[in-house]
């Protein structure tokens, strides 16, 4: 036993001296301490961009009536029905489609070399889907680089339109008996009766596989302007000398219960839609139609034609038509075309300085733009026919600022010519924001966010761009003194602390004197140092 624990001992002994020697210098027993990490080094993005593009559609979806932001509202970009492959984001990734924030607004370039339209179809909950035009070769006015684009959407309850909703009991696709249903609202009244027997199809002429069929029809009152701001923009793009005029319109839309939309009928429904005594028709006039598919942004002249009815009682006439198909219809009388174009000009008051929108809306169609001088040519002699301008044309003319005060309006003021307007509106400050960009791992290190984007809306109204002043600071142009304000800056080629691109500050009761400043905490990278200790 003795020998034994000699043994464990010696052993731990030598165990001892090998671990000591691993820390210990052999000559003279001096303690060498182990070397201490380098942290990496922290630097900000190379690709981070530091200049603004030079042409910057700036875009807001909100409530026609009140230029309240739509948020969640969905755009998708078109190019001959076939989702958009020349634009990009600011950030130069492709864009064909946008769900807008609670902005309500967004921005988008055009890539190098494009030129020509592209379609915007617009879409939001209660509201009627529209599509616009954009025209990717506009140039930018006076010192700024953007290009103010809106897309106003129409409440599905606005006074002069309703929408109706009815169902359909099908089997292998087909209804054993006739369904009709009828939106009615004051003298605009839309109906839509399918025959016994008919087999609801999809677009590739197959029946749906639901067993019901949710059937959506919309009728308007054509004597209202609400009527023309919901039809989709490009009716007249192949015009020349006339124009189509619409004089009653309707959209119908059917889905089954599995989601999958019908588009074709086995054999013709019919549609009847109510026309304004006012129209012009008489019984037994036979009406051009137009339609317009809401997938592909495109309309298309129909080969059959609509036939008014006797007069109702109330004074409006029916016009009657079959049809194989569903979309958005337009019944049109041709009318000579506007030759001069339409111009604005402000004989009286003072343009804010980052101009205003301009809106025109009549029964047959509706124009947005914007203005940024005191006379401005918002459509030219050559692009009359395609905005479906006559030579007559009168419309209910409206300016506004982003914040949707009213700065001129007036109704039945003639568009085609000049289109004189005195401006009467609110007073208006100048600001400016400036953003610290900082790395988030170590904000002793600062980046130049001079090539951001940044827009700014006041109490969940339009948003505009503002001007880069340099030095990373913006300029927030017209805004009112005391409101509260949303400023959303997009980092262009660098993220933002937890992976996004853009940070949203809030400043209220802005007033003159207040400083705007807000710190940007950006993702840098992180460099390893090299060399010897």
């Amino acid at each position: 036993m003795l020998a034994n624990k000699k043994s464990l001992l010696a052993v731990s002994i030598a165990a001892s001296f090998a671990l000591t020697g691993c820390f210990s210098d052999n000559d003279n027993n001096v303690t060498v301490e182990p070397p201490t990490p380098t942290p990496p080094e922290i630097v900000v993005p190379d690709t981070l961009v530091t200049e603004q593009p030079s042409k910057v559609f700036s875009a807001n979806v909100v409530d026609r009536a009140n230029s309240d932001a739509l948020e969640g509202a969905t755009v998708s970009f078109l190019v001959d029905g076939e989702a958009a492959t020349n634009l990009t984001d600011v950030n130069e990734e492709d864009l064909s489609m946008v769900t807008v924030d609670d902005t309500g607004s967004f921005t988008f370039l055009s890539k190098d070399g494009a030129s020509g339209e592209v379609t915007a179809v617009v879409s939001a909950d209660g509201y009627i889907t529209k599509s616009f035009i954009v025209d990717l070769s506009a140039e930018v006015e006076g010192d700024g680089n953007d290009i103010p684009v809106e897309f106003g959407l129409v409440a599905a309850d606005t006074a002069g339109l309703k929408v109706e909703t009815g169902t359909a009991t099908v089997s292998g696709g087909t209804t054993a008996t006739a369904v009709t249903t009828e939106a009615a609202t004051g003298t605009a009244k839309s109906t839509v009766t399918v025959p016994a027997n008919t087999v609801f199809q999809n677009a590739d002429g197959e029946a749906v596989s639901g067993s019901e069929v949710t059937v959506n029809v919309i009728a308007a009152d054509s004597s209202s302007e609400n009527a023309g701001a919901i039809i989709p923009e490009g009716l007249n793009s192949e015009s020349t000398t006339t124009v189509l005029q619409p004089v009653g319109v309707t959209s119908v839309t059917m889905t089954d219960d599995t989601g999958a939309m019908v588009k074709k009928f086995s054999s013709p429904i019919s549609v009847s839609v109510n026309l304004p005594a006012d129209s012009g028709v008489t019984a037994g006039d036979m009406l051009d139609i137009s339609s317009h598919d809401e997938t592909t942004g495109t309309w298309t002249q129909e080969t059959n034609q609509a036939t008014v009815g006797a007069a109702n009682s109330d004074g409006t006439y029916p016009a009657t038509f079959t049809t194989d198909h569903l979309t958005f219809f337009s019944m049109n009388q041709s009318v000579p075309i506007c030759t001069s174009g339409v111009t604005v000009k402000v004989v009286s008051g003072t343009l804010p300085a980052r101009g205003l929108a301009v809106s025109m809306t009549s029964p047959d169609g509706s124009i947005s733009s914007y203005i940024r001088s005191t006379t401005k040519q918002v459509i030219s002699g050559a692009s009359t026919a395609r905005f479906g301008i006559s030579s007559d044309a009168v419309a209910k003319v409206r300016l506004y600022d982003r914040a949707g005060n009213t700065w001129y309006e007036q109704e039945n003021q003639g568009i085609c010519g000049d289109v004189e307007v005195s401006l009467v509106g609110v007073e208006t400050i100048d600001q400016e924001v400036t953003l610290n960009g900082v790395c988030a791992a170590d904000e002793t290190k600062t980046a130049n966010l001079s090539g951001s984007i940044v827009t700014y809306a006041k109490d969940g109204k339009a948003a505009s761009l503002a001007q880069a002043l340099g030095n990373s600071t913006f300029k927030l142009a017209g805004i009112e003194a005391g409101g509260n304000y949303k400023v959303r800056a997009t980092i262009r080629g660098a993220k933002v602390e937890g992976g996004g691109q853009s940070q949203v500050f809030t400043f209220e009761d802005v007033q003159a004197d207040s400083t705007l400043t807000g710190t940007v905490r950006l993702e840098c990278n992180e460099v390893p140092v090299t060399g010897t200790n």
